[in-house]
């Protein structure tokens, strides 16, 4: 099954910029590069590069959903 992951940077980029974390403004672009350039394979490692996370932590599910190749909302209603 393919993921997001298995499309290339720069279009998952394009594709993908949903803001993610809102209280410190990080986008799921720039999460996508924290895992491309920055290595960032869990949670703890997305927040030490990107912040997110780090505030109110409402985004964590969307962050690990990232992580996990899957896109960041989890459905029509969003509430996860």
């Amino acid at each position: 099954m393919a993921t997001i992951l298995d499309m290339p940077a720069q279009v998952r980029t394009k594709s993908t910029d949903t803001l993610i974390c809102h209280c410190h403004q990080v986008s799921a672009s720039s999460i996508l590069k924290a895992m491309d350039e920055g290595e960032a394979e869990t949670t703890e490692d997305v927040t030490r590069l990107t912040a997110a996370g780090s505030g109110c932590g409402s985004c964590q599910c969307r962050v690990q959903r990232l992580l996990a190749g899957m896109p960041s909302e989890c459905g029509p209603c969003a509430l996860c």
